[in-house]
């Protein structure tokens, strides 16, 4: 899978993001979907991460926090974003 490719991916998701989230949000919600594709195209954990932090400068805080998450936890957090989005309670 190319940069441009991936790179694409997480600025769609940027892009796309509703406009009730803070920034802070959306870089959550970019940097956790993007986590999670890369894995299913079967991209090693240390290429997501540094493609994330030195290619695309994400928040490096975040992308720690997240790296090591599975997909359920993924997935969580993305919806959690999503209910923030729309005021609504997940949880």
């Amino acid at each position: 899978m190319n940069k441009t490719f991936m790179s694409g991916y997480y600025q769609g998701v940027i892009e796309t993001a509703p406009a009730t989230l803070s920034a802070a949000k959306t870089e959550q919600l970019a940097i956790t979907m993007t986590i999670l594709h890369l894995r299913h195209a079967g991209i090693s954990i240390t290429s997501i991460h540094d493609f994330l932090v030195s290619d695309l400068h994400a928040n490096e805080r975040f992308v720690n926090k997240y790296i090591n998450l599975n997909a359920d936890e993924l997935e969580t957090i993305q919806a959690q974003v999503m209910a923030i989005a729309f005021n609504q309670e997940l949880f």
